[in-house]
């Protein structure tokens, strides 16, 4: 028979004692750095909650019309290139903090017999990061920031890609007209070498079934080795890299039912969409230019915090974060939507 979890409160602190087990604990506890955000995220570290970035229009630096143009002749005056000014936008980021935090009784911390502080400091870390994924997410594929250029229908312009065979390669050109479109829009700034491929379980689940991913795979020098298991495979079953392009599959889950009612959860990806973006060199973004598509501007991420209320005999746990998920370089991203067929 199913035992109905408990919640710490004013009328339940005795936590019966486990020893028997060995302190057993069922949690599931997912590690916070085995989010996925940080794989197509980039961190920018600032000192404000409000800022301005710059965006450069960038056409100065490739710009060639005709050979005469940069021509100085012998005993003429220096060209003075008032057609190389560049154009810039600044525009504005602005952090929230969010502080995701728990009170524990000092009746019910006192009898427990397993560490209820960092269990519940553990809880509310992974909220956090659950949080952030939420945001960046929301952002990513949001249509409104980027180009119409930028936003494929797949289903209309290339065919579904869970019916995409060898023959219609659906899934490859859609890919390679998102990379070539960043290139080109980015004067080749960004590369293939720097792009990933985002999407969610459920497109990943699809996309592995396809004839075109079957016979990619099929086709492999480490088929044989993947089949094995010899062979460390990709997300979900697909290959880790697909024609060149990194691929991560956002698995985070989110609860969005209410404290004590029918639980309910679903990905925070969403199912019908991938997004091809780039995140250049590590996490932190270092000083300069940034390609990154998706930025994170944080001022203060992940601080612990714990607080003793004597008074109250009671103890206020907290992670804290203050930051903001924008998208910075839309046109270093592509977003592909409609990508299933509505009977699938």
């Amino acid at each position: 028979m199913a035992i109905t979890p408990q919640y710490p409160s004013q009328y339940n602190t005795f936590v019966p004692n486990t020893q028997a087990t060995n302190n057993l604990i069922i949690d599931f506890a997912r590690n916070v750095n085995d989010f996925k955000v940080n794989n197509y995220c980039q961190t920018i570290k600032v000192s404000e909650n409000v800022g301005l970035f710059t965006r450069m229009t960038n056409e100065v630096c490739a710009r060639f019309i005709n050979s005469n143009d940069s021509v100085w002749a012998d005993a003429s005056e220096l060209p003075l290139g008032w057609q190389n000014y560049e154009s810039f936008a600044n525009e504005t980021y602005k952090t929230v903090r969010r502080s995701f935090p728990v009170t524990l009784g000092y009746l019910t911390t006192e009898q427990a017999s397993w560490d209820m502080f960092a269990q519940y400091q553990n809880i509310l870390g992974r909220q956090a990061m659950t949080a952030r994924s939420c945001l960046v997410v929301d952002a990513l594929t949001d249509s409104s920031v980027y180009d119409v250029s930028h936003v494929f229908d797949v289903a209309t312009d290339y065919g579904e890609w869970d019916a995409s065979i060898t023959s219609s390669l659906s899934i490859k050109k859609s890919i390679f007209d998102a990379v070539n479109k960043i290139a080109k829009d980015t004067l080749g700034a960004v590369q293939q070498k720097d792009l990933i491929l985002v999407l969610s379980p459920e497109a990943a689940a699809k996309m592995m079934t396809s004839q075109e991913i079957v016979d990619y795979v099929k086709g492999s020098p480490d088929a044989w080795s993947m089949t094995r298991g010899t062979l460390e495979a990709g997300p979900y079953g697909l290959p880790p890299t697909l024609y060149g392009i990194k691929v991560v599959v956002e698995d985070a889950v989110k609860v969005t039912s209410k404290k004590g009612s029918a639980r309910q959860t679903e990905w925070l990806f969403p199912a019908d969409t991938a997004v091809i973006c780039a995140r250049p060199g590590g996490i932190t973004a270092p000083q300069g230019p940034s390609f990154s598509t998706v930025a994170l501007f944080a001022k203060e991420e992940m601080t612990a915090e714990r607080l003793d209320d004597a008074r109250n005999r009671r103890t206020i746990l907290s992670v804290t974060e203050d930051y903001c998920a924008q998208v910075i370089a839309p046109i270093s991203g592509v977003l592909l939507t409609n990508l299933f067929s509505s009977s699938t």
